[in-house]
């Protein structure tokens, strides 16, 4: 907050432009990017602090998202394929362990993702958070493997950035969450 207390328009329009990328060019992140992409992440609000029950495995191995693509594709109601990394050239895995009785994990790993979401869209990036090809990951140990990740962790989220396509501008948003003031 600046000292008015009134948030910067910067911020705002990060806000504002950040949007759900399905359609990559096939260039590669910059590494200083990346990084801080990762750096975001890596300091989300996590429960208790315990930041030993999330991890992230950053993929960009050309051969191995290759098979991810090809052993997760999707396919649509009219039956097309879908890539299920949107051309991304850069995934990012979220795993934790647990799940814990309340599932706070999930919660652990969104905001990590909101926050890359956000660094990327702040780096000109575009970015997706991505759910819907883990189910056919987890069931495949051949390709689980591939991923290396640690022991007692599984995957929760993927988060996708590079390079959108289409330009990342501001935009009103499709609607708005509802909310009741008491």
């Amino acid at each position: 907050m600046n000292k008015t207390g009134e948030m910067s328009e910067v911020f705002m329009n990060v806000i504002r432009s950040r949007c759900s990328t399905r359609a990559f060019t096939s260039e590669t992140v910059r590494e200083e990017d990346l990084e801080q992409i990762i750096e975001a992440g890596r300091t989300a609000p996590i429960a208790g602090a315990d930041y030993t029950m999330s991890h992230m495995t950053v993929l960009g191995d050309p051969e191995v998202l290759t098979r991810i693509r090809e052993g997760c594709m999707m396919k649509r109601k009219d039956g097309t394929l879908v890539d299920p990394l949107y051309g991304a050239q850069t995934i990012i895995f979220l795993s934790a362990t647990g799940p814990s009785e309340d599932c706070i994990e999930y919660c652990n790993v969104a905001c990590a993702i909101e926050n890359m979401s956000l660094a990327a869209t702040s780096l000109g990036l575009g970015s997706v958070y991505l759910w819907g090809f883990l189910k056919k990951l987890r069931k495949d140990p051949a390709l689980l493997e591939l991923l290396r990740i640690p022991e007692g962790y599984t995957i929760l989220s993927a988060f996708a950035v590079g390079y959108a396509k289409d330009p990342i501008e501001p935009h009103e948003p499709k609607g708005r969450i509802g909310v009741t003031y008491l």
